[in-house]
């Protein structure tokens, strides 16, 4: 995973991409639909089901041979087995995007509820990601960034549900298979990028205080002691940063600040 800017300042785009899997990862998670899409139009229904197993079991089979990380590959085509499961006994294409449907509606209802206990989900996937997170509750600044965050991608959940909820209720597959690429990887692209503009606009604190806190030019692991005389040189003007630089891939991935907030921060 690539590393941020430094220390105290979001992510950019590319590195929360990175984070969900990066292009590979979006790219099998796009593959088996298109491949059922195209082949469904095209022969029908059965062969179209063979075919995003098929497109499943080599995408996870190629990870396998080069030795790359498997879970996203293994949960997708876990979810294309599902898939073709409902889609068999429906006996209709639309069910094959029944399952998406319905973790898009779980998605929205459990985003939905975390804001209204006032616990927005994205503060805690940006704990999850970096344990310095995991105080921000007490950031008035990162609270509100968080709810925020979580309402894009509310919206987003919302948004499927009721356009891919609408086309399967009315039997639309083609529209249906639109809509869900349509749906897919660009408008989470999308909000991607505009969770990043949330955080950078709502938490700009989350960069000014390590500013405040003097980060040594060139030495990004060190921040000035609270209190300290800004004119002395030497141990006494810096100690080590704390923290830790790792974390693991999530929704949202942010960057902490080296050390606490400053009282203007909040």
């Amino acid at each position: 995973m690539p590393e941020p800017d430094r220390p105290g300042r979001p992510p950019t785009a590319a590195y929360l991409a990175d984070a969900i899997g990066g292009p590979r990862g979006i790219a099998d998670a796009t593959i088996p639909t298109v491949a059922f899409v195209v082949v469904n139009a095209i022969t029908g229904l059965s062969a179209a089901l063979v075919v995003a197993i098929a497109a499943s079991v080599l995408l996870l089979a190629v990870r396998i041979v080069r030795r790359e990380p498997v879970q996203q590959t293994f949960s997708g085509m876990f979810g294309v087995v599902i898939a073709v499961i409902i889609a068999r006994r429906t006996g209709s294409a639309s069910g094959f995007f029944l399952p998406g449907i319905a973790r898009n509606a779980l998605f929205l209802v459990v985003g939905l509820g975390s804001m209204l206990v006032r616990r927005p989900l994205a503060g805690y996937v940006l704990a999850a990601f970096d344990e310095r997170y995991g105080q921000w509750r007490a950031d008035p600044a990162l609270r509100r960034a968080a709810h925020w965050a979580t309402l894009l991608w509310v919206a987003l959940f919302g948004l499927r549900v009721v356009v891919q909820g609408s086309l399967y209720l009315a039997d639309r597959p083609g529209w249906l298979a639109a809509a869900n690429l349509g749906l897919g990887v660009p408008l989470y692209v999308a909000t991607i990028l505009a969770s990043v503009a949330v955080v950078r606009k709502l938490a700009p604190a989350a960069a000014a205080a390590d500013d405040d806190q003097g980060v040594a030019a060139g030495d990004p692991g060190t921040t000035k002691v609270s209190g300290a005389d800004p004119d002395a040189v030497g141990p006494d003007a810096v100690g080590p940063a704390t923290g830790s630089s790792g974390g693991q891939p999530a929704v949202f991935a942010f960057v902490e600040p080296v050390g606490p907030p400053s009282s203007s921060a909040s």
